[in-house]
């Protein structure tokens, strides 16, 4: 009983050191990027987007970069592609701590004895998926930004739109498949749950309205802050009675 409960123990501490570092990160580098990063199109966003990265991340036509970076001539695009790069660049560092942060969680919450062995699985190899997903799509990003000529963007869009929903769809997913897990956690914390459920609902709305990724995107905000709020509590062996 004491070996079982100094393990448990253990288990959660180790979460808990994955999300304070994963979490620490994050908050560091969204900052960075926030700064560095361009916040605004320089003559127009996808439609229905209003932050130029994401809308940039899901651009399916070259006049989508375009308007985003600017056109060949105009006086704006060597800063905005200049910021956009630079971003890209860091953002190889923080698609690192987020899929981290996913994987503190699955970590704690199956140090609560809350996962099924097969689930912990799955939101221990989602992560894998945004992290690669996240990196192709930089890749494609880093070309775009340097081509002007609207016929050499074709390729290099029609990946970009797969490797981005693949980064996405993990992220949404692992919200999805680890909100009801987290309710089911004691404290302040569960209420987290509210705010991944969300985000993993407005994923899923994508489907039919693109622009909804970037909607959800404000509720795993609140949902990873919660987390990494979480993750300076003391660890306290929670473990579900069997």
């Amino acid at each position: 009983m004491n070996a079982t409960a100094t393990g448990a123990e253990q288990r959660e501490r180790r979460a808990l050191r994955v999300l304070r570092v994963a979490g620490s990160a994050v908050l560091l580098l969204a900052a960075i990027l926030l700064t560095v990063m361009p916040a605004e199109p320089v003559s127009e966003n996808v439609p229905g987007f209003r932050n130029a990265v994401i809308g940039f991340e899901l651009a399916s036509r070259p006049e989508h970069v375009l308007g985003i970076l600017g056109r060949p001539g105009t006086p704006e695009r060597a800063e905005a592609v200049r910021r956009m790069d630079l971003g890209n660049r860091i953002d190889f560092l923080y698609m690192i701590a987020y899929p981290a942060l996913y994987a503190g969680i699955a970590l704690l919450l199956a140090a609560h004895g809350r996962l099924p062995r097969s689930v912990a699985t799955l939101l221990l190899c989602l992560p894998v998926v945004m992290a690669l997903g996240d990196a192709l799509e930089n890749r494609e990003l880093l070309v775009l930004s340097g081509v002007t000529d609207p016929g050499g963007m074709t390729g290099a869009l029609g990946r970009l739109r797969l490797f981005t929903l693949v980064k996405w769809y993990a992220i949404y997913g692992a919200s999805g498949i680890a909100a009801p897990f987290i309710w089911g956690e004691r404290g302040w914390w569960r209420w987290s749950a509210v705010f991944f459920g969300a985000a993993a609902l407005l994923g899923l709305a994508s489907i039919v309205y693109l622009p909804a990724i970037e909607h959800g995107s404000m509720a795993l905000i609140v949902a990873w802050t919660m987390t990494y709020a979480r993750a300076w509590h003391a660890p306290v062996v929670d473990r579900q009675a069997p």
